[in-house]
């Protein structure tokens, strides 16, 4: 597998139709932003063969960065992608200066798909500080975890 910066229409597709297929955990809403940001912000892919995992991310400011939006293939699941993933992405934002990651999940806690997702990033190192309400709109949650790199 290698990670690599999205480069292609064809890779940006493939993104797409990964978080399409992951409904549980990206609605309309969220597939519309994962567009968006997409062609906007800095991209990582899992590529083997095919994309089978993505990251999204934008600074924050000059020391944090955030990940907006991250995912693997459904049947590439569970096999250490997101992981790689992950750590990828760290030290690549150390060598850009950066000193804190920072993501924030469904703060639903009854919604279970979410759970693998909290204990994901848990077991990444990252540490849940706050419960916010960024959707009013969607009546939607989020909470927020950080992890500093240095």
């Amino acid at each position: 597998m290698e990670i690599k910066p999205l480069q292609s229409e064809e890779e940006y597709l493939q993104c797409l139709q990964i978080a399409k297929d992951l409904r549980e955990w990206f609605n309309e809403g969220g597939i519309k932003a994962i567009e968006r940001d997409l062609k906007s912000e800095a991209t990582f892919i899992a590529h083997e063969n095919e994309v089978i995992g993505f990251i999204i991310l934008k600074p924050i400011n000059d020391r944090a960065l955030e990940i907006l939006w991250m995912a693997v293939k459904r049947e590439h699941q569970g096999k250490g992608i997101g992981s790689s993933l992950l750590s990828f992405v760290e030290e690549w934002a150390r060598g850009k200066g950066f000193e804190v990651l920072l993501v924030k999940t469904s703060g639903d806690l009854n919604y279970k798909p979410y759970d693998r997702t909290r204990r994901f990033y848990e077991k990444g190192g990252f540490v849940r500080i706050a419960l916010i309400d960024p959707y009013p709109e969607w009546g939607e949650e989020a909470l927020i975890y950080v992890k500093c790199l240095k």
